[in-house]
């Protein structure tokens, strides 16, 4: 008999047998489905990951202000008043000789508006090197220069999003937006930037909802939008005395981030370890900081990710033993039901290997078509989740 003789006449016993067929495949049909369904989640949360550290770019650092509360609070009102400054971007920049930018960040508060009408966006004080750094492009008009910085000059750039909540389908370029007091004149327009819609990074944001003026002016003009956190306690009078402090101090005054661009990738420890001994000396040890290496929390993504290929690799591994040997169990048993079958086909001449290669080949057909059905399961299943899961 030949294989193909053979593979038909497995085929046709299988079909003789369907609900035995199908009961016999499913360890192997649900075991190949899982495997893959939670494999490919998996690679898709991972990719998720990647592109938002990508994003933030891995030749910088992040360095945010952070909250504080709690008796480290009053430690902090004593030592370090006003949290990240901005003198501390310029203390970062005359000691670290690997940073190639440094840009302050500086979201305010303040009612943003066309006509009367306020709108939801976010005001961000920055620098002209804030559009390397963030790897935004624009799409008409130009950034901010180092001039309108010097000059405080009353102009702003738009986020795609923040342009079509205040301008519609309209060009805003020439056209004013009034943000608090102050009416603003739009000079540019930024690109589309894609954000991952489960953003896992506190350092990733969505920028497209941004406005950005000169930082001068936000430090002038606008109250910082995260103010570090005064206890109760403190009297009215020390709030009053500490805003007036900043007020009076371009160094002392509050910063939302710092970002570092390095000019090295493989340099991002060790400039991480400068900034961190800078601002611990600057900060006289309190940590109203926090600083984000996305080339450290690429590193640890990986790990993540190989760590959890090994745990997939030992449930395929074992799914597929579970389905082999209900397999094996299932033609086993086969084999005791057809002894007559068997004794017919010894009696007109065929072989011993005849008959074992004609069980193999039985079992063979079903464990293919098993994992093709579980691989059909698992595709379908991975894309049912992630467009539930988004």
């Amino acid at each position: 008999m030949s294989i193909l003789d053979a593979i038909q006449t497995g085929l046709a016993e299988l079909l003789s047998h369907k609900m035995r067929s199908m009961l016999t495949m499913l360890g192997v049909i649900f075991g190949v489905a899982a495997v893959i369904a939670m494999v490919s989640i998996g690679e898709g949360a991972k990719q998720e990951a990647l592109d938002q550290i990508k994003q933030m770019g891995i030749d910088v650092i992040h360095v945010k202000r952070a909250t504080i509360t709690g008796e480290l609070a009053m430690k902090a009102e004593e030592k370090s008043p006003f949290g990240l400054k901005y003198s501390d971007a310029q203390s970062i920049s005359n000691v670290c000789s690997y940073a190639k930018r440094i840009v302050p960040t500086r979201e305010v508060f303040a009612d943003v508006r066309i006509g009367v009408r306020p709108v939801a966006v976010k005001i961000v004080g920055t620098t002209a090197d804030y559009k390397q750094v963030s790897r935004s492009q624009l799409e008409d008009g130009r950034f901010l220069l180092k001039r309108d910085i010097d000059d405080h000059a009353p102009v702003c750039v738009l986020g795609a999003a923040a342009k079509r909540e205040l301008f519609g389908f309209d060009s805003p370029i020439g056209k004013t937006v009034k943000i608090g007091n102050r009416v603003f004149q739009v000079i540019g327009l930024m690109q589309p930037k894609e954000v991952g819609s489960a953003k896992a990074f506190s350092a990733l944001r969505d920028i497209n909802s941004d406005i950005y003026i000169p930082l001068s002016v936000s430090i002038t003009d606008f109250k910082i939008a995260s103010q570090q956190a005064i206890p109760s306690d403190v009297n009215k009078l020390m709030q009053i005395v500490f805003r007036l402090r900043s007020k009076q101090s371009l160094g002392n005054s509050a910063v939302s981030s710092i970002i570092v661009q390095v000019q090295d990738e493989n340099a991002t420890n060790a400039t991480a370890s400068i900034i961190r001994s800078v601002l611990n000396r600057q900060h006289k040890g309190i940590r109203d900081y926090e600083i984000i290496i996305p080339a450290e929390l690429l590193k640890q993504s990986q790990q993540t990710q190989r760590i959890f290929n090994i745990v997939m690799a030992a449930i395929a591994s074992i799914s597929l033993l579970v389905g082999g040997i209900g397999i094996m169990n299932i033609m086993l048993a086969t084999v005791s039901q057809r002894t007559r079958e068997i004794g017919v086909r010894r009696c007109i001449g065929a072989t011993r290997w005849d008959i074992v290669r004609q069980f193999m080949l039985e079992a063979l057909v079903i464990t293919c078509l098993g994992g093709l059905i579980g691989i059909a399961l698992g595709i379908g299943g991975a894309r049912a989740i992630s467009t539930y899961a988004d």
